[in-house]
C-alpha cells in the first residue's frame, strides 16, 4: 500500500476517534487534537528512530526508504506498543473525577489502539510484533522479530538501494 493512502487511513480514523470521544465529553476540538495525537502522530517514533541512528542530519530520501531500519537491523518503534492501551486505561480511570484529563487519556487510548490494528491488517505483522515488551525480550533485532519471509524482503530492499 503506497505511503500516503496508509497514513491518510491513519489520519482519517485518528480525527474519527478524536472525534467521537470530543462530542461525547463536550470538547470537540480537544477530542479531535489528542485523537490525532495518539492516532496519527504515534508515527513520529519513526523519526525519533532516524535521529537515533543518523544523529541531527535529516535526508528524507534515507527516512522515506527507512534506511534507519535497514542498516540497524533493530526496530524499536517506542510508541507503537499495545502495553500502553492499560495503561492509558488506568490514568483515565484513575482521573475519572476531572472529566478533560480522563477524555484526554481514553482519546489517546483508543486512537493509539486503532493505530496498532491498522498497522496489524496493513502492514501484515502478527499481533506481538507491536508489543515493546515482546520486541524488548528479542533486543529489538530484526532478524528475530520478523518473519523469515519478511526479514528477506528487507534484505532484498537492501540490495535493491545498494547499501
Amino acid at each position: 500500500m503506497p505511503l500516503a493512502i496508509h497514513l491518510f487511513i491513519h489520519f482519517s480514523l485518528a480525527v474519527f476517534v478524536g472525534y467521537y470521544f470530543g462530542r461525547r465529553f463536550k470538547r470537540l476540538w480537544l477530542g479531535i487534537v489528542f485523537g490525532i495525537l495518539g492516532g496519527f502522530l504515534i508515527d513520529l517514533d519513526h523519526v525519533l528512530e532516524y535521529f537515533f541512528f543518523y544523529g541531527p542530519h535529516f535526508n528524507f530520501t534515507y527516512f522515506i526508504q527507512s534506511r534507519q531500519f535497514l542498516l540497524s537491523d533493530k526496530i524499536k518503534i517506542f510508541f507503537h506498543a499495545w502495553e500502553y492501551f492499560p495503561l492509558l486505561l488506568l490514568i483515565a480511570w484513575l482521573f475519572r473525577q476531572k472529566q478533560i484529563l480522563k477524555m484526554i487519556f481514553l482519546t489517546l487510548a483508543f486512537a493509539g489502539l486503532v493505530h496498532l490494528i491498522t498497522d496489524v491488517i496493513i502492514n501484515g505483522y502478527s499481533l506481538r510484533y507491536y508489543s515493546i515488551t515482546y520486541r524488548a525480550l528479542h533486543h529489538f533485532s530484526a532478524p528475530e522479530l520478523l518473519s523469515p519471509a519478511d526479514y528477506q524482503r528487507n534484505l532484498d530492499y537492501k540490495q535493491e538501494l545498494g547499501i
